[in-house]
């Protein structure tokens, strides 16, 4: 019987192996999609943190150049007007000219 309590302890040996691999295959298949798990957390809280300074960024000096946009358009409104202003005075007397040297002929 001795040979058969050997082969029965290689067995049990040989089952304990197996369960030993088994387990240790389990706990690295854990062990990665935690990894996983952890790596996919951290990429998206270091894109948010990115689209946050972006979006600040991009308010800060975009935003700065819509006021200066429309600062240009109000000094070009205004340097308009006051052209307009100008022209409208003056538009009697150069008329005048141009008729005056029209008409007026110097030999």
């Amino acid at each position: 019987m001795s040979s058969e309590d050997g082969i029965k302890k290689l067995l049990d040996a040989e089952r304990t192996a197996q369960k030993i691999v088994a387990d240790a295959r389990q706990d690295r298949v854990q062990k990665l999609k935690k990894a996983v798990e952890e790596a996919e957390k951290e990429i998206k809280e270091f894109r948010e943190k990115k689209d946050k300074e972006y979006k600040e960024y991009e308010s800060k000096y975009l935003g700065a150049s819509s006021e200066t946009a429309s600062q240009l358009a109000t000094n070009a409104n205004k340097e308009i007007e006051t052209i307009r202003t100008a022209t409208a005075a003056n538009k009697e007397k150069v008329v005048d000219l141009l008729i005056k040297y029209a008409i007026t002929c110097d030999n």
